[in-house]
């Protein structure tokens, strides 16, 4: 079913004692009457009551037919069973509501499907529909008039159902480019469909996808939501997920595909605040899973989005003008929907919530649980009310505790609600002439606009052509300019002249819809291609970004100037930058020339361009050209800065090449002569900016890492002296991260030296870890240096500890064995029962701050301070005692599978180990236990393994005596 809660998704480990919340102590519904005195609502609007049990039970997903017909999908089985091996329910249905009596309530239900397992999607289509039923997705459709689904077909096939119905295949919705689109859930696949048995298996991790809905053609795109999905009115794709309110899909993998070395994980936008800065105001007493169960240690959970869900760009007139384009995010485990005014920002957006402090609805009662949206045909925006006494899934409650709750109150209820400014008026069915439907696309309703697009694509007649390219050309809303272009495309009538005057359109979303048409016919209409390339200097960042994008896939002489100019203005922007990339392959060293042309006395923007321009040449060009490139960097008399940023980018991609044999610094060693000297110059210009404490932080870290790369033996003096705690931590760290590459036993004793061990904060000293343990002779140093006596074993965390003594060579597995075996902490519940004596006595909040900055604030941040590892600490104050107790002796509890570390071997020699943050078809990025994000391109993988466990280690007993213990929860149950 839906995404609902929260609780094992957000966190390094989730699930520990499960303490029993202040739920509501009703066991029945409230009446209709009293439901709606619960609410509050922005001033001036009102909430009508639509549906209610028995017409409507447990809905999850509802669409709007031409007729005014509403379909609601219902997850009546919701929750599946936590066993994977027990067989699905079949309660799911689908029904059909309507209004027969032009009351504005619906009054009639047809059960359209029913024997559903746990449906939870619903697109309209040739009079059918399509419904996700993971692992299927189903076309239902009623033949013969009774409303009743006589056909029912399975289309697709292959979704995973590992995870709980909240984890599934969800929200399919039709894109303007006439496909439906759908949301992971968070899970993978290996899609078929029955009906073309002939056709390839479509195998993918979460990953969100699309599909032709007359051909079944299945691909996956760029993003991940979980549950909700929604388009604005120039195609624009937004996602939600759990603590993430508002996600724009902003990159799609065909887009990347074009520069195989363009490393890239990244495709989404947080548009909204996440974590604990997606502040939600409840006005209900309710509990979330995420307040009782602390080893997700991401507090303050109430107060927060925890379940974001059912994302909707509203587009109505029953609400204010200034309601129109806003997005609204459902939040049942609090009881609410949010409402947040959106903003540009770049190539993409920001969004805020509209009022700070209160909701747009908001109620007090903990049954009300909305999760799902819509625009109406009357304009006005809908809300499915799952109406749950505990909306939380059992999965993500400790087993012991899950008897206490009521799991299955109110499957037998359900609402849904409509929000206008004023009563609506009794909305006509749509008028399905194709002369109408056209005339529609030009409504002020979202819902008639989505509607007749959606039944103009159903009937394709090449008779609409010349009336939408009028529409094309002279509607008064761009959105309809926007959805005739759309349709003339999926016609193939789509004519030059319509798609100029696209980009010449003074509508900026008109404009760049228009780019990315041009970009499918710019091989046949060369025509568009000076058009196109003037949009390279439009006033709009979203459209410089679209027409990058659509140059990209040019190989006109002419483009590499477009889009250096494009880079030049943009490259501060982490999205254009990539949409520059991606159209250089092949081409960098004419980018690079044009690049430097319009860069003269420009620096904003330049060096993070120049850095991934020197990735890519690292990546893909020829040595010769890399010695050039470095040539012309190390002689270039302007931004030193720009340079260095390039020089570093050169050398990260060469560092995964053949030639490099694991030695980045290869290249530069390469260069002779002149060149040479330069280099030296170069060089000594990066010891003296890293030394130097009154240059920015930014740059003496950058400089520090090239001193990692070039005649490092005269440098290890001064990476000792860098490690000092005067200098700054992100210096520091990269200090490290420069040892770690070099990976001799040199830079070993260097990190180990006593004076800077004893010294290290505990964000370096982790760092300091994760390098020795990352490459066999910086390793060998460690056991040394632990057996010596200079490095306790317990300093080295227990998931490390375990990998080491999991590790690929036998000579170093035996010997980490015989070095942490003895210091194995056992069975953790045992360590967590008898340390719970601590919790009797007094204890120091004061001095549970020293031991959190010591232990714990490496990876964790309390009040604005600490690292960012692990979520944010901040508020788990409301936590019982034993409970945080729990949590900090036993964080392998239940640890969640996206969350679970993951050990990762390169080609060059490297040993990673963290979680894995972002990934796409060209690289993985993992979140380190230092709180760094590692990039690592496919290419150069070796092996990637889930261990089990959480990054947060176990023993954290060992590291601290048992009063500091108990001062540490203290601090944590804190006001401060």
């Amino acid at each position: 079913m839906v995404k609902i809660s929260v609780a094992g998704l957000v966190a390094l480990s989730a699930g520990v004692l499960w303490a029993a919340a202040p739920k509501s102590q009703r066991t029945e519904p409230l009446a209709a009457a009293e439901a709606l005195a619960s609410f509050q609502l922005d001033p001036g609007l009102r909430i009508e009551l639509v549906a209610i049990e028995p017409l409507v039970v447990g809905p999850v997903a509802m669409a709007f037919d031409e007729r005014g017909r509403l379909f609601v999908v219902e997850g009546r089985g919701y929750p599946d069973p936590i066993d994977n091996k027990a067989l699905p329910t079949s309660e799911g249905r689908v029904a059909i509501l309507e209004d027969t009596d032009g009351d504005g309530r619906f009054d009639k239900r047809t059960d359209f499907a029913t024997g559903l397992s746990y449906p939870n999607g619903i697109a309209l289509w040739r009079g059918g529909a399509f419904v996700t039923c993971a692992p299927d997705i189903l076309y239902l459709k009623d033949n013969d008039g009774d409303g009743i689904a006589d056909e029912r077909r399975v289309v697709l096939t292959g979704f995973d159902t590992t995870r709980t119905a909240q984890l599934r295949v969800s929200s399919p919705t039709l894109g303007l480019d006439g496909r439906i689109y759908v949301a992971s859930g968070l899970n993978g696949g290996k899609v078929t469909s029955p009906l073309y048995p002939e056709r390839a298996v479509v195998s993918f991790a979460p990953a969100d996808g699309r599909f032709d809905p007359d051909s079944l053609l299945y691909e996956t795109t760029g993003g991940r939501g979980q549950f909700g999905l929604s388009f604005d009115g120039f195609g624009r794709r937004f996602v939600s997920s759990n603590r993430h309110p508002v996600l724009q899909v902003v990159l799609e993998p065909w887009q990347l595909r074009r520069n195989p070395g363009l490393t890239i994980t990244q495709v989404m936008q947080e548009v909204s605040k996440v974590e604990a800065e997606a502040k939600v105001w409840p006005i209900s007493r309710a509990s979330v899973s995420a307040d009782f169960i602390p080893s997700l240690m991401n507090a303050p959970h109430t107060g927060t989005f925890t379940a974001a869900c059912g994302v909707l760009m509203y587009g109505g007139t029953a609400l204010p003008t200034n309601y129109s384009g806003n997005l609204f995010i459902c939040e049942p485990a609090q009881n609410l929907v949010q409402r947040q005014v959106v903003r540009s920002e770049g190539a993409s957006f920001r969004s805020m919530p509209a009022t700070s402090g209160r909701e747009f609805l908001a109620s007090t009662d903990t049954w009300f649980r909305p999760v799902f949206l819509a625009n109406g045909p009357d304009g006005a925006l809908y809300v499915a009310d799952m109406h749950r006494r505990e909306i939380d899934h059992p999965a993500y409650v400790p087993e012991e505790s899950r008897g206490g709750l009521d799991f299955v109150g109110g499957k037998n209820c359900g609402r849904i609600y409509r929000i206008v400014a004023r009563a609506p008026q009794r909305v006509a069915p749509l008028d399905v002439s194709s002369a109408a439907l056209i005339r529609a696309l030009d409504a002020p309703d979202v819902w008639r606009r989505d509607s007749a697009f959606r039944l103009l694509r159903e009937a394709r007649a090449g008779k609409d052509a010349a009336a939408l390219e009028t529409v094309a050309l002279s509607a008064q809303r761009p959105e309809a300019r926007v959805r005739a272009r759309a349709l003339l495309r999926g016609l193939g009538a789509l004519s030059e002249k319509s798609v100029i005057a696209g980009l010449r359109d003074e509508a900026a979303g008109v404009r760049e819809h228009a780019a990315g048409l041009a970009a499918e016919m710019l091989t046949g209409s060369p025509g568009l291609l000076v058009p196109l390339l003037a949009l390279a200097n439009d006033g709009d960042a979203r459209v410089r970004f679209a027409s990058a994008l659509a140059l990209a896939g040019s190989n006109d002489p002419r483009v590499v100037g477009a889009l250096a100019a494009i880079a030049v203005r943009d490259g501060e922007d982490r999205w254009t930058r990539a949409a520059v990339l991606s159209g250089v392959h092949g081409r960098i060293e004419e980018f690079y020339t044009g690049l430097s042309a319009s860069s003269k006395g420009k620096s904003a923007g330049v060096a993070a361009i120049m850095q991934d321009l020197g990735k890519l040449y690292g990546v893909g060009a020829t040595t010769e050209a890399c010695r050039g490139f470095l040539a012309a960097l190390v002689r270039e008399e302007g931004d030193y800065g720009v340079s260095l940023a390039a020089v570093l980018g050169l050398a990260d991609g060469w560092r995964g090449r053949s030639e490099a044999k694991g030695v980045s610094r290869d290249v530069f060693v390469a260069l002779g002569g002149t060149e040479r000297a330069a280099l030296e110059t170069f060089v000594g210009r990066a010891a003296a900016l890293a030394a130097d404490g009154t240059a920015p932080v930014a740059i003496r870290v950058k400089a520090a890492t090239l001193l990692g790369m070039v005649d490092v033996p005269k440098r290890l003096a001064m990476f000792g002296e860098l490690l000092d705690v005067r200098h700054p931590a992100e210096l520091q760290v990269e200090v490290v991260r420069a040892l770690e590459r070099i990976g001799d036993a040199a830079s070993g004793a260097v990190l180990l030296e006593k004076k800077n061990w004893a010294r290290y904060s505990p964000q370096v000293r982790s760092a300091v870890i994760a390098a020795l343990t990352a490459k066999v002779p910086l390793l060998t140093a460690l056991f040394d240096a632990i057996e010596r006596g200079d490095v306790k074993a317990t300093e080295i965390p227990s998931a490390k500890r375990a990998q080491l003594m999991r590790h690929a060579t036998p000579a170093t597995r035996q010997r980490a064995e015989a070095i942490f075996k003895p210091f194995e902490a056992g069975d953790r519940m045992t360590v967590y029962r008898a340390h719970r004596e601590i919790l009797t006595g007094k204890a120091d909040a004061a001095q549970g701050r020293e031991v959190f900055v010591r232990v714990c604030s490496v990876c964790h941040t309390r009040g604005g301070v600490g690292g960012k590892v692990g979520p944010d600490l901040t508020g788990v104050r409301r936590q019982p005692a034993d409970a945080l107790l729990l949590h900090t002796l036993v964080p392998n509890y239940e640890v969640a599978p996206a969350f679970q570390a993951v050990n990762v071997e390169t080609r060059d020699g490297r040993s990673i180990a963290g979680w894995v943050a972002s990934e796409t078809e060209t690289a993985v990025t993992l979140r380190t236990a230092f709180g760094t994000e590692e990039l690592v391109a496919r290419s150069n993988l070796a092996s990637l393994a889930a261990t089990g466990v959480s990054l947060m280690p176990d023993g954290l007993e060992q590291a601290m005596t048992r009063a500091e213990l108990a001062n540490l929860i203290a601090f944590l149950r804190s006001e401060d």
